[in-house]
């Protein structure tokens, strides 16, 4: 039984879904059964065994690739998404209702939300799921995990003050730092500063008399 690569949801959550029989191709449309209810998700591929410890196991499994039946109940759940988040809205709480998802069987929803105040939302999907009849849970989208830049290169060695000395980086050249001349207080040379050094270390080679 190969474990695919699914993914699913507006969030594009992936995770190892098993599946029975030969993996369908990449971007093959699929009804799952995610930890969320049963759901679409696409296919990105299968996954190689010695990759498998790595792989997010949600528990879920491809229930089948999806048919025309499946289409229409999307559209009657994105329906149904559609007057669950507008309700929401009138719920007068200081937080920004986004966006709502439906799974494919009605059985549950997803509101996507960004609050913006300390509340308690409680009633409010409380009073969702007595009204639309399902459960009506939340995902707090500012507390979802982001990509950070990474860091500024280093343009000068770690020892106290180098590079803010009047010759530049050669206050730390002892002890392993930078040389003197090395590098100019902290920036990288120029290639006409490069030019001038190598034509001045030539000149310097050719006073020295060869014994």
């Amino acid at each position: 039984m190969p474990t695919l690569l699914v993914q699913y949801g507006r969030s594009a959550f992936v995770g190892g879904f098993t599946a029975d029989g030969d993996a369908p191709p990449r971007g093959t449309a699929v009804v799952v059964q995610s930890p969320r209810g049963v759901e679409i998700g696409t296919v990105l591929g299968p996954v190689a065994e010695r990759f498998a410890g790595q792989v997010n196991e949600t528990g879920g499994a491809v229930l089948r690739a999806i048919t025309p039946a499946d289409e229409a109940a999307v559209g009657v759940a994105a329906e149904l998404a559609a007057q669950i988040l507008d309700t929401a809205d009138r719920s007068g709480r200081p937080v920004t209702f986004l966006d709502c998802e439906v799974t494919l069987d009605r059985r549950g929803a997803v509101l996507h939300v960004v609050p913006w105040q300390a509340c308690d939302l409680d009633p409010v999907l409380a009073e969702l799921s007595d009204t639309f009849g399902l459960a009506v849970r939340l995902l707090d989208v500012s507390r979802t995990p982001t990509l950070q830049d990474p860091p500024e290169p280093k343009l000068t060695c770690d020892k106290p003050d180098c590079g803010t000395g009047e010759g530049g980086c050669s206050s730390c050249g002892t002890g392993g730092g930078c040389s003197t001349g090395s590098c100019s207080k902290g920036s990288v040379k120029s290639a006409d500063e490069l030019t001038a050094y190598f034509a001045d270390l030539r000149r310097q080679m050719e006073r020295q008399p060869l014994n």
